[in-house]
C-alpha cells in the first residue's frame, strides 16, 4: 500500500516536472525575449528569465510538498459514519452531529481539508499548464485557431490556465470527498465482518 502511494507521488511529480520543462522550452522558442510571456510577474515587473525560472522552481517545490502530503503523508481519520454529511462532520469537526452546509465553519481537524485541497490542486495544475503548452505550440506553428484565442482573450492577462486550475480543483475536491468516503465505508464493512467472525 505504501509503495503504491509513493508510485502515485513520483508519477504526479514527474508529470508536472515534464510539463514545466516543456512549457519553459516552448516559451524560449516562441518568445526568447519574453515579450509574449503571460506571467504577470514577468510581464509587469520585468524579472526576465532568471525570475521566470526561479518562479518555476518555487512552484515546483510547492507542488512536491502538496503531492507528498496528498499521496503519502496524509492518514485519513477513521469514522463509523455511513452517511456522507455525518462522515464529513466527524472527520472535520470531531462530532458527526455538527453538520455544516458547504463547510463554511473552520474545522477542528485541518488534515482532511489540507489533503483535499492538496490532492485537487496536484491533479489540476498539470492539466491547466498543458493548456499553456498547447497555446505555445499553436503560436510556434502558426496554427490559426481563432476560436481558441478568442476564448483565451476573455480572461485577464489571457490566463485561461489559472481559471481552469481553480475550476478543476473545485470539481476535484468533490471527487476526493467521494473517494475518501467510499474508502471509509469499505473499512467499516471489513471491521464489521471481523467483529461478526
Amino acid at each position: 500500500m505504501k509503495k503504491n502511494k509513493f508510485k502515485i507521488f513520483f508519477l504526479a511529480v514527474s508529470a508536472y516536472f515534464a510539463v514545466c520543462v516543456l512549457d519553459l522550452s516552448l516559451t524560449y522558442i516562441a518568445t526568447p525575449n519574453l515579450y509574449l510571456e503571460g506571467n504577470p510577474l514577468v510581464a509587469y515587473l520585468d524579472i526576465g528569465w532568471t525570475g521566470l525560472i526561479l518562479i518555476n522552481v518555487i512552484t515546483f517545490v510547492f507542488y512536491v510538498a502538496l503531492s507528498f502530503y496528498a499521496f503519502v503523508a496524509y492518514k485519513a481519520p477513521k469514522s463509523n459514519e455511513t452517511e456522507l454529511r455525518r462522515y464529513l462532520a466527524d472527520i472535520n469537526y470531531g462530532d458527526p452531529n455538527k453538520t455544516v452546509p458547504f463547510m463554511w465553519k473552520l474545522p477542528k481537524h485541518w488534515g482532511p481539508q489540507i489533503a483535499c485541497l492538496s490532492w485537487s490542486v496536484v491533479l489540476a495544475l498539470p492539466i491547466s499548464r498543458l493548456i499553456i503548452v498547447v497555446e505555445w505550440l499553436l503560436l510556434i506553428f502558426h496554427v490559426k485557431a481563432h476560436w481558441f484565442f478568442n476564448i483565451v482573450i476573455l480572461f485577464p492577462g489571457g490566463r485561461i490556465d489559472f481559471f481552469i486550475a481553480v475550476l478543476l480543483a473545485w470539481i476535484l475536491s468533490f471527487v476526493w470527498i467521494k473517494i475518501e468516503f467510499e474508502k471509509n465505508l469499505k473499512i467499516i464493512k471489513i471491521d464489521k465482518k471481523q467483529a461478526d467472525n
